[in-house]
């Protein structure tokens, strides 16, 4: 059966959720906003951002993430 608030199925619930059991977290995650719990995967960045392992999907995601600037090369003539 699942929430009438949130949907979910199993007995977890969404974070947002009024029937979510209070979650004490220290650090959110950059990407989806949501507290990192106690057994989840998480990276952390030079300038002390957090975020899942499971939010950064692609590479593209983990090189910003990680502060780096992917950049297009244009011709130029010396």
């Amino acid at each position: 059966m699942s929430c009438e608030y949130c949907r979910q199925i199993g007995g977890r619930h969404d974070n947002r959720c009024p029937l979510a059991p209070e979650s004490r977290t220290n650090h959110y995650c950059s990407i989806c906003n949501q507290g990192i719990q106690n057994g989840e995967e998480y990276i952390k960045n030079d300038d002390c951002e957090y975020a899942h392992w499971e939010c950064v999907d692609y590479t593209r995601d983990l090189i910003e993430f990680l502060g780096y600037d992917v950049k297009k090369m244009e011709d130029y003539k010396m």
